[in-house]
Formats: structure tokens, sequence, C-alpha cells
């Protein structure tokens, strides 16, 4: 996503978890789903997200990848 008052030529903006965008503004987003599950979009307005159901739940399929998922060390006691 460009930022709210950019435009399309503009460099997206990558591993966000949240957007701001005031009323009467527009963001667009752009996916890379690595895992299957289900994802929800959530619009935090809660009267919005529930009494006018402003939430999609985006269902991904395929092969599950342990390498994702993998540790990387063992883990060990902290030690100071």
């Amino acid at each position: 996503m460009a930022g709210e008052t950019g435009s399309f030529a503009d460099t997206p903006a990558t591993n966000l978890e949240t957007w701001f965008i005031r009323g009467g503004s527009a963001g667009a987003m752009l996916y890379k789903f690595r895992q299957p599950g289900t994802y929800v979009y959530l619009n935090h307005n809660l009267i919005e997200a529930v009494l006018l159901g402003a939430a999609a739940h985006i269902k991904v399929e395929g092969e599950w990848g342990d390498d994702l998922m993998t540790k990387i060390v063992t883990a060990r006691p902290i030690t100071q």
C-alpha cells in the first residue's frame, strides 16, 4: 500500500500489520499468503465490523510449508 495521500505510482510500503486510513480516504493492499489457513481482514471500528459485516475471511488452501516454522536453534536456558 502506498501512503494514504500517495498514488499507485509510489513505492509500496511493506511488512505492515496495521494501516491507518482516515474516513473518506482509500487504500489498496496486495497480500502474499505463505501458509494455508483462514486469514481475517477486519475493520477495527467494531460497529462496522460486527453490525455491518465489515470483515472478510480469506481461506487459503495448499500444502503446509514446515520450512517457515522450523526452529533455527535448539531452545536453551536464558543466562545472564
